[in-house]
């Protein structure tokens, strides 16, 4: 992976959690847990949504 392409996914997670502290949130521990793999470039952020959403919606069938 790219220097930059990690700096900018960095950027991105910065931002994130900076607009959820505003609301006066916290990622929960496990969204945190995906921040590091996501830096990394081991998850792309698809698979960071779709994890997040996967845990955090209920089935509704």
């Amino acid at each position: 992976m790219k220097d930059n392409s990690r700096l900018e996914r960095q950027k991105q997670i910065q931002f994130a959690v900076g607009i959820v502290a505003l609301d006066g949130g916290n990622p929960s521990a496990f969204t945190r847990n995906l921040l590091k793999p996501y830096e990394l470039g081991q998850i792309t952020s698809t698979q960071l949504k779709q994890a997040i959403v996967q845990k955090y919606t209920k089935d509704t069938n």
